[in-house]
């Protein structure tokens, strides 16, 4: 399987993936690249006014992401963006943007131009909303792997809870907090994780994603395997002593039989488990921890020392 691998850099890796892979998927209508660009502006867009003139602002790191943004913005306004570079960063200003931002439903241009407080009913359902579920997750989304941590964050909180039904209808469990002027759309779940990233169309990333999570799931039984073979090591050692302090504070040469075989094997075993023990005398589990009671009511003084026993 192709990708990133490998501890801490390979779920840091899937974060720059599933945005790679995510911005290249095609928008097959034109709802879907409407939808796309009212997530991606209403989370990251930035809005240049001068008198009657509007423009808006996109800005990436992304290569793809520009593309994506300047293909789908041209096949809306029939007009090509300006893009500037500045070091690393893409601005993809989109002039003259103000038909093309109301029929986003970024802005009301009923009654007066306003900035939407909610999310359009035609990008809730259906096709269009996973084009806004990916148009959000690439302009203010971040997925945090190692930590099960998928967010998208919004400048309005009435858009963040719209966004809160989408993922709901989809069956996604998702959460809501307020950071300072932010709200953020969150989710927290291994397999929502998946199923979200699915939804925007990661079909690469969320393969990795499951590998990652299998290979952690592998490492944790193990880890866990390994402690409680320890704890069994650290309770069979304790047993053996425990054992062997009783057996020395009795005479083994006034013992019969099995209890005084028993006796001298433990003596000269101490680090045996019972199975181990019962093995070596030719006895069962049962049949050792009897013989082991009777080896301690007898140091106690209260049992038999030449009766014998299987």
């Amino acid at each position: 399987m192709n990708g990133v691998k490998g501890g801490a850099a390979a779920y840091a890796g899937l974060g720059k993936l599933s945005k790679e892979e995510i911005a290249g998927k095609p928008l097959s209508s034109d709802r879907d690249k409407r939808a796309f660009l009212s997530a991606l502006i209403l989370s990251s867009g930035s809005l240049i006014i001068h008198g009657m003139q509007v423009a808006v602002t996109v800005s990436t790191e992304n290569d793809t992401l520009a593309d994506a943004v300047r293909a789908a913005a041209k096949d809306l306004t029939a007009r090509d963006c300006r893009v500037e570079r500045k070091n690393k960063r893409i601005e993809i200003v989109i002039e003259d943007a103000l038909g093309l931002l109301c029929s986003c439903n970024v802005l009301t241009c009923d009654g007066g131009v306003g900035v939407c407080e909610h999310i359009a009913g035609e990008f809730a359902s259906g096709q269009s909303s996973a084009a806004y579920v990916r148009g959000a997750y690439l302009g203010a989304g971040s997925l945090s792997a190692g930590q099960y941590h998928l967010e998208f964050s919004f400048g309005r909180k009435s858009i963040a809870e719209d966004f809160s039904a989408i993922l709901r209808g989809y069956g996604i469990s998702a959460g809501l907090a307020v950071r300072k002027s932010r709200a953020v759309v969150y989710v927290k779940d291994s397999e929502a994780i998946s199923d979200c990233l699915a939804l925007m169309g990661a079909a690469k990333t969320v393969l990795e994603f499951n590998s990652l999570l299998a290979s952690r799931q592998m490492s944790e039984h193990i880890n866990r395997q390994q402690n409680c073979d320890m704890h069994n090591i650290d309770k069979q050692i304790d047993t053996g002593l425990k054992q062997i302090a009783f057996i020395k504070d009795m005479d083994v040469t006034v013992l019969s039989g099995v209890l005084r075989e028993t006796a001298e094997a433990r003596l000269a075993h101490p680090d045996y488990s019972y199975s181990q023990l019962a093995q070596l005398l030719g006895i069962t589990k049962s049949g050792l921890k009897n013989r082991m009671r009777r080896l301690a009511a007898v140091c106690a003084g209260d049992g038999e020392t030449d009766r014998e026993e299987g």
